[in-house]
């Protein structure tokens, strides 16, 4: 009998192939002792489709500590800017992205609402993985995850996102 050999692939890989997955990033954020800065990643309110996130990367290009509290469903200070920054990762599709991705640099002022479910403190000039969730978090139409960031000195940072999305709806 002969035991044909199996190869696993990892969801995100497979939504790859698809010309589901995305990635993006939000501007450079500029926090200190009065200042702090957020990045989101949304899913429209009347978008049907699912973003499953697959991870989270949090840059500190500083010399200096900065703390992110992972928030989800808050409502951020600050006028948004939508981030340019975002691309489907099967490099030949011409998929568009349901998701977007806003920050706001440096503001006054902190979110309302929401639930904070998580807190990562960014080494100096590192780069980290923040959370690996390969799609156990489910952003749903009309929600979002949002990082938002504070240091008690000035510090620049940067969060990139990578997400799939599906049409089915659970």
């Amino acid at each position: 009998m002969e035991i044909k050999p199996t190869v696993d692939i990892i969801n995100p890989a497979y939504q790859s192939t698809k010309g589901r997955l995305f990635a993006g990033t939000s501007g450079v954020l500029i926090t200190s002792a009065s200042k702090h800065a957020w990045a989101q990643l949304v899913n429209p309110l009347h978008s049907n489709v699912n973003l499953y996130v697959s991870f989270f990367a949090l840059t500190n290009f500083s010399t200096k500590l900065v703390t992110a509290d992972l928030v989800v469903n808050a409502d951020p200070p600050g006028t948004p800017t939508l981030s340019a920054d975002v691309s489907v990762l099967k490099l030949s599709s011409k998929h568009k992205p349901v998701g977007q991705i806003f920050y706001n640099p440096s503001v006054s002022g902190s979110f309302s609402g929401g639930k904070i479910v998580g807190t990562r403190a960014l080494s100096p000039e590192r780069t980290e993985l923040g959370f690996r969730v390969d799609g156990r978090l489910i952003i749903e139409p009309g929600t979002n995850a949002m990082f938002f960031l504070c240091s008690r000195s000035p510090a620049t940072s940067q969060i990139e996102f990578e997400w799939f999305e599906s049409e089915a709806i659970f």
